[in-house]
Parts: C-alpha cells; structure tokens; sequence
C-alpha cells in the first residue's frame, strides 16, 4: 500500500471538513448532491468524449495501482541482472536458458529470450527501444486523461454555479428570503470543481507520471543490462553501471547483498 497517498487523500479531506465545520453554523451548506452531480457527471461526460472508452476505464485501474505501490524495486532487478550475468559469464547459453522459468518480469523474461534465440546485439536494442518508447507513451495517456479532468471539473463547477443562479433569480420574483441560501447552495459546485482538480485529479495525475518514469528507468535497466550480457561484461562492471540509474541511498544495499551472494 502506497501510504504517503492514502495520508495525503485522508489529511486534505480531515483538514478541509475541519475548516467547514468551524467556518460556519450549519456545516450542511456545503452538501449539495445535485451540483456534485453535475461536476462528476459533466467531466465523466467530457473525458468520455476525449478518449476512447478503454483508455478511460484502464485509467481508474492505474489509479488503484499507484495507491497500492511504493517505488519500484529496481534494486532487486539489479541483483538478478548481475546474478544472471555472473552464471553466464560461466555457464554460458545454458544457464540463460534454465534461467528463463524463474524470471517473473515480463520485459526481463522477454530480453533474456533474445539472447538465448541469439539476436544480434544491435537487434536487440532496437528492439528493446522501441518498447520502451511504446510503454511510455501509452501510460503517459493515462496521465494525460486525469490532467483532463483537472481541467474540466472546475468549469463544470462554474456551469453548476450558472444553474444555481439562474434558479436563484428566478426564486427572487416570490422572495428574497432565502436568498443567501440560494446563493450558497450555487457557489458549492464551484468549490466542488476546484476540489475535485486539485486535490484528487491533478495529484492522481503527478503520481501517475512519477510511476511511469520509475518503470521506464527500470525497463532501461533491464535494457542495458541485456546488452551487458550479451556483450559478457564482468558482472562487477553491470552492478556499477546499472546502480548509476538508482539515488546514491540505495547502493549500499545492493552492494552489501551482492557481496553477502558472492560469499
């Protein structure tokens, strides 16, 4: 579970029914069903327009991934890399071959295959690049629906607070008793709008982006280290230059662990 997103979600919300509560004598104000609904169904509406229908719905899945995983742990694939590459340098093919069962990653099972099919090393990194390229530019749609939806929800808040007020005008011909109720009830679809946008929609989408570059990078290390592989550089040589893709913090770590499997 990613935690720093779910405190992040639950703290705006404390936080924000805390200010309603004490801001005003009747915290009931702010409900207003119809003009959540008007802000929720109009930018639903309009995503649907922009993007085909898969893209939209694979989007809410992208969401519950980015609330259920922290970082990526690169630093594992890296051990494995190394790993098959210190059995290669000895084993040969074979090893490469006996080792294919046991990868779990797909885009690692994959380049790995390439060796053991013999593709030539410039065929495999055309290769490799090209997905890499694909995959980012696909979950980078993904990003892109939610910065939709930031744009779209305040704007249906301000339609939803035209509708109030149109309706409010319009009660003023029996009255101007329940005007400032009228009124607040419009303005509500406006905050709920700009709510929307910026405390769920734009955050969802920066954690989108920031999950699509960590897989990137870790499908560029599974590139580069393939390509080490296949060019059967010592496996001290790969663990140095594949940690350089990881903050300085977590060398040690893979350090220790590879030297505890050289023992």
């Amino acid at each position: 579970m990613n935690i720093a997103t779910v405190i992040g979600i639950v703290f705006g919300i404390a936080i924000l029914s805390c200010a309603t509560y004490f801001s005003t004598d009747s915290a009931g104000v702010f409900i207003n069903i119809p003009g959540l609904a008007i802000v929720l169904g109009g930018t639903l509406a309009s995503t649907f327009i922009c993007f085909p229908l898969k893209e939209v719905m694979r989007v809410f899945n992208t969401f519950l991934v980015a609330l259920k995983r922290e970082e990526l742990p690169t630093d594992n694939y890296i051990e494995e890399i190394v790993s098959i590459a210190r059995q290669a340098s000895t084993r040969g093919k074979i090893h490469l071959e006996t080792a294919l069962p046991g990868i779990e990653n797909e885009f690692l099972q994959s380049a790995i295959q390439m060796l053991v099919d013999g593709y030539s090393r410039e065929e495999i990194q055309e290769i490799l690049d090209t997905r890499i390229e694909q995959t980012y530019q696909q979950e980078l749609s993904s990003a892109g629906i939610y910065r939709t939806m930031a744009k779209l929800s305040p704007a249906y808040g301000l339609i939803g607070t035209l509708i109030g007020l149109i309706g409010m005008m319009q009660s003023m011909s029996v009255g101007l008793g329940n005007l400032g109720a009228h009124m607040a009830v419009a303005l509500t679809t406006t905050l709920y709008g700009i709510l929307l946008a910026n405390l769920i929609f734009l955050p969802i989408a920066i954690k989108v982006e920031k999950l699509i570059e960590e897989r990137v990078v870790l499908m560029c290390v599974i590139r580069d280290g393939t390509l080490f592989i296949k060019d059967k550089t010592p496996a001290a040589i790969v663990l140095d230059k594949l940690k350089a893709y990881l903050p300085t913090r977590r060398w040690a770590s893979i350090e220790r662990r590879d030297g505890e499997a050289e023992g």
